[in-house]
């Protein structure tokens, strides 16, 4: 008699586990890859992936970390990954590398108001003052960009300076040994000259407001095989958000660890950052809206310097207006 009954509970404990296979199999199906960089907006991303926010949503972030915006952007590049989170200019680069991946932005995550910065030895007094001297910064549009707006008005091009590329980090120790003049830097990584009497902040991304944006974008074919997913990303960084408003200290220390600074010195980079709420988002990325506006200076801009052919189509905006 017990031989039936066990049999009959193997097949029973068999089937739910086909059940349970059955449902969560999709939620394992589902993940996106997202590329990021050291910059304090894009841990959010990172703190979701922690809390488990993506789960909630019902799939699988997996946040991938980089060195350099360029290889972050040939990771985008190649396919290695389906999401970015990136800079206006970086998207654009992409649309000229490899026109098919040419993004779409689908979320306005900041707009860094004095996080970025050209750093010079504080000898220097003005950008036109370093003309001819050596000025480091990452071999990205970003980095030149930045450059080109800080010597605007000057009579000045990229022409006019040794030009030393590098890593972020590498960058800023060779700042420090005297190696270069003058650097393109950001937070976290400005953080190793900030407040030094050494050092000089000669340009900052303040004095351009709304066009240093960062935004989060996918690759078009994530954008049309999956859209439900992609507004699942972009639910996944409002849960983010709202978790560091109801929990600051936890988020903030969870945040500052991995980028390898102090709570305080992760606040002090968020003032330099403004974060655009939901409201907000179908203006910013409205047809004729200030980002499309921006996408537009940059690739005139970008024109005018030759870094940018005529054929070079613009990232599209696809806003994922989620509630």
């Amino acid at each position: 008699m017990r031989q039936p009954r066990r049999i009959s509970a193997v097949l029973a404990s068999a089937g739910l586990a086909l059940a349970l296979g059955a449902c969560t199999l999709p939620w394992q199906q589902r993940q996106v890859r997202l590329a990021i960089v050291d910059w304090p907006a894009y841990e959010y991303f990172y703190l979701a992936s922690r809390k488990g926010l993506d789960r909630q949503q019902g799939y699988r972030l997996q946040v991938d970390q980089f060195g350099s915006l360029q290889d972050q952007r040939r990771a985008f590049s190649r396919g290695d990954v389906e999401a970015i989170a990136s800079t206006l200019p970086e998207a654009i680069a992409i649309c000229r590398e490899v026109p098919v991946r040419c993004p779409s932005i689908v979320l306005v995550l900041d707009e860094s108001n004095g996080a970025d910065q050209v750093v010079a030895a504080a000898r220097w007094r003005s950008l036109a003052a370093l003309k001819g001297q050596r000025v480091g910064l990452e071999r990205s549009v970003l980095g030149e960009y930045m450059l080109l707006r800080a010597v605007h008005g000057e009579g000045l091009g990229l022409a006019d300076f040794k030009l030393r590329y590098d890593g972020p980090k590498a960058l800023v120790a060779q700042l420090q040994r005297g190696v270069v003049e003058a650097i393109v830097t950001y937070a976290p990584h400005s953080d190793a000259v900030a407040a030094d009497p050494r050092w000089r902040v000669l340009f900052s991304s303040s004095e351009i407001p709304g066009e240093v944006v960062d935004v989060l974008a996918v690759s078009p074919d994530l954008q049309r095989r999956d859209s439900k997913l992609v507004a699942a990303l972009v639910r996944t960084w409002w849960a983010a958000r709202q978790f560091a408003a109801d929990q600051p200290q936890q988020a903030t220390e969870l945040m500052a660890h991995r980028q390898g600074v102090t709570p305080e010195q992760f606040r002090n980079s968020q003032r330099l950052i403004r974060y655009p709420d939901r409201s907000q988002q179908a203006a910013l990325l409205a047809p004729s809206g200030p980002v499309q506006r921006t996408l537009e200076q940059l690739q005139r801009q970008m024109r005018e310097a030759n870094r940018l052919p005529q054929a070079t189509p613009l990232p599209t905006l696809t806003p994922e207006l989620v509630p």
